[in-house]
């Protein structure tokens, strides 16, 4: 493999691993990261480790999301002393790792040389609810880490989880917990990116509640939130992979980034969305309790050409259109922007 190849193939993974944190954990590390760097550095320097690491909980992997004098590795799950804080939700010190095992550098979910002492604490979500990752300093010497710099880590622990709660309240819609407008933008614009520089294509689906302002003056907002709340959870329920992004874009739209997902896939998985929402069989006080239903409009950068020849706004534009013909042609569907006005009008609406 080419020293190109090689690159290029580290980024994907790269990627892939940021995309899944801030999927499992509503975390953008593309803005956090600086900010987590001079901490693990400080934490370094308080303790006087050569090395110090971020790694956090993506299912039964540990992902280095940063690290201070050493390289990322993946692990998966097994006996490590990193394993064991996140288990026990304890700190775990350890003077020297020979008392641990022969092999002890092969413990950790970085790349090391002569490690020999470690500690490793671990980072809780917001209110302490679990554990989703820690924070580990290692030294090439045995070190019995004093109370000092006991507290010194424990200082680091705690902003790293103040800054993760700030960034991933920041980021979501306090009502349906989905992301924000503010994320989707910016999030759009760097799918684009990546969409153009790996030559990948990406999907976009705008979503809109049918008939919600008639739910609105008849049941209430209150009641009208609740739905919201409901749909909002059900849609980012079915997103089938990291990277995959469900927003409320405003009032009672959503919308939904699909990176690497030709138009086809898209419109596949935005009828389940929409099957989805009406098997929950919310009723509707204004239409004789008919379930409440969605209309789904999809746009799609399927080349390479498409991406190079257009922008995130003519596409954005496109899926609204999608929509608005949606609507016009019944509502409870999904419409596509390469579709014909025949083929949106013998479209079945619901199945």
């Amino acid at each position: 493999m080419s020293q190109y190849s090689m690159e290029n193939l580290i980024e994907s993974v790269q990627e892939l691993i940021r995309h899944e944190v801030n999927d499992v954990h509503g975390i953008n590390l593309d803005e956090v990261d600086y900010s987590l760097q001079r901490v693990l550095g400080l934490v370094a320097g308080g303790t006087a480790c050569k090395w110090a690491w971020l790694s956090m909980v993506v299912g039964d992997r540990l992902v280095p999301v940063a690290a201070h004098g050493c390289a990322s590795e993946l692990r998966e799950r097994s006996s490590s002393p990193e394993w064991a804080v996140i288990d026990s939700g304890e700190p775990i010190r350890v003077h020297d790792l020979d008392d641990l095992d022969d092999n002890g550098n092969s413990l950790f979910s970085v790349q090391t040389r002569d490690v020999c002492s470690a500690a490793i604490y671990p980072v809780f979500s917001g209110h302490q609810e679990k554990t989703i990752g820690v924070l580990a300093v290692a030294h090439d010497r045995p070190r019995t880490f004093p109370r000092m710099q006991q507290r010194v880590i424990h200082d680091g622990v705690r902003v790293i989880e103040d800054m993760l709660a700030l960034r991933r309240d920041s980021i979501r819609d306090p009502l349906t917990g989905c992301f924000n407008r503010r994320h989707f933008d910016r999030q759009l614009v760097n799918e684009w990116r990546r969409a153009n520089r790996n030559h990948l294509p990406l999907s976009y689906a705008i979503i809109d509640v049918d008939h919600f302002k008639p739910f609105n003056d008849t049941a209430g907002h209150s009641e009208g939130d609740q739905v919201l709340r409901r749909i909002g959870g059900a849609l980012s329920a079915r997103t089938r992979r990291a990277g995959d992004l469900v927003c409320r874009y405003g009032g009672e739209e959503f919308s939904v980034i699909l990176p690497n997902t030709p138009g086809d896939a898209a419109v596949m998985l935005m009828d389940e969305f929409r099957r989805a929402v009406q098997e929950m069989g919310i009723p509707h006080p204004a239409f004789d309790s008919s379930p409440v239903t969605i209309s789904v409009g999809v746009s799609s950068a399927s080349s390479f050409e498409d991406v190079m020849n257009n922008d995130t706004q003519f596409y954005m534009n496109e899926a609204d259109q999608a929509l608005y013909r949606a609507k016009q042609a019944g509502r409870n569907r999904v419409v596509a922007a390469w579709l014909d006005e025949s083929d949106v009008q013998t479209m079945v609406g619901a199945s």
